[in-house]
């Protein structure tokens, strides 16, 4: 399923259906009278639609639509994305920082324990100077490191510290000269 593109009609009835499971969860909620707790639906999705809008402004189209569709084509994982996106990054690095996240995302999918939650935490921050993106992995799998390297000379992986249970790292682009 990974290998393989989604379809524009895959994405389109999974994003329906995560929002009609929202609104689901917001009924049921008003109806047992749990007002705070349909609050905080709302809330949640009000903030994973803005991060939605704020990934769109990386300028990055194949990076942003991996980020949209991590979770749907990994549905192990527990995703959880966060963007403060001031500034469009330089074209040339889509491919590389798109492809490195693929790598690193499905080198240890096969290999995950199925009885433990696994959270995939990102955080993406791009300034007019420079572009970060936050890699941080916890669960189980049993598999040796990620020895790969990024594919490219403007990018570096810094703080990279892999375990059986932990895995986190930064992707740096600087955008001096841009």
């Amino acid at each position: 399923m990974t290998e393989k593109p989604l379809t524009v009609n895959e994405v389109l009835r999974f994003a329906h259906h995560d929002f009609l499971n929202q609104l689901q969860l917001i009924k049921i909620n008003l109806d047992m009278g749990r007002v705070e707790e349909s609050k905080e639906v709302i809330s949640r999705v009000a903030e994973q639609c803005r991060n939605f809008f704020n990934i769109n402004q990386l300028g990055l189209p194949k990076t942003i639509e991996w980020f949209h569709t991590l979770k749907w084509r990994y549905p192990s994982y527990q995703v959880t994305i966060q963007s403060n996106v001031d500034s469009e990054v330089d074209i040339a690095l889509d491919g590389p920082i798109k492809d490195h996240l693929e790598r690193t995302v499905s080198y240890v999918y096969s290999s995950l324990n199925p009885y433990i939650e696994q959270n995939l935490s990102l955080h993406i921050n791009s300034t007019q100077e420079q572009l970060e993106i936050s890699f941080h992995l916890k669960g189980s799998w049993e598999i040796e490191p990620f020895k790969e390297k990024i594919e490219h000379q403007s990018i570096m992986i810094k703080n990279n510290h892999f375990t059986n249970e932990d895995w986190c790292y930064c992707i740096e682009a600087s955008k001096e000269g841009i």
